[in-house]
C-alpha cells in the first residue's frame, strides 16, 4: 500500500478518535498542562468511568502520557499544539455559522415578513391540496 494512503488511513483514525465530544473536551482542558483525573472529572462533568476510558482511548493513541504519583494519575497532551490545531475546526464553524445567519438575512429579506417558510421551500411555492 503507497504510503499516502497509509498516512490517509492513519489520519482518518486520528479524525475518528477526535469525533467524540468528551474526548475533544479532554485534550481542551489538558491545553493548559498536566491534571488528574478527579479535575477532568470536574472540568468536563462526566462520570469518572466515563473520563477515564476517554483517556485510556487517547493514551493508546498516543495523544496522552500519563504519570503516576502514589495513587493519583496525572495525564498531559503528548503534542502541546494539538489544541491550538483543533482550534482551527471551530474556525472553520465559526465562518460556517456566519454563513447560514448572512443566508437567513438574504432569504428574509427577499421574501419579505410572509408567512413563515423553510428555507427550502422555493419562493413561488403553490400551496399543497
Amino acid at each position: 500500500m503507497p504510503m499516502r494512503k497509509v498516512a490517509q488511513r492513519e489520519l482518518a483514525g486520528l479524525f475518528s478518535l477526535l469525533s467524540h465530544p468528551l474526548r475533544l473536551g479532554l485534550i481542551f482542558a489538558l491545553a493548559d498542562g498536566e491534571r488528574d483525573v478527579g479535575t477532568l472529572v470536574g472540568i468536563t462533568g462526566a462520570p469518572q468511568t466515563a473520563v477515564s476510558q476517554a483517556l485510556a482511548r487517547l493514551r493508546v493513541a498516543r495523544l496522552v502520557q500519563e504519570r503516576r504519583q502514589g495513587r493519583h494519575v496525572f495525564y498531559r497532551l503528548t503534542l502541546p499544539t494539538l489544541p491550538k490545531w483543533l482550534d482551527g475546526g471551530y474556525e472553520l464553524l465559526a465562518d460556517e455559522t456566519a454563513q447560514v445567519a448572512l443566508l437567513h438575512d438574504v432569504i428574509t429579506t427577499v421574501r419579505g415578513p410572509q408567512a413563515r417558510r423553510t428555507a427550502v421551500e422555493p419562493v413561488n411555492a403553490e400551496p399543497a391540496e
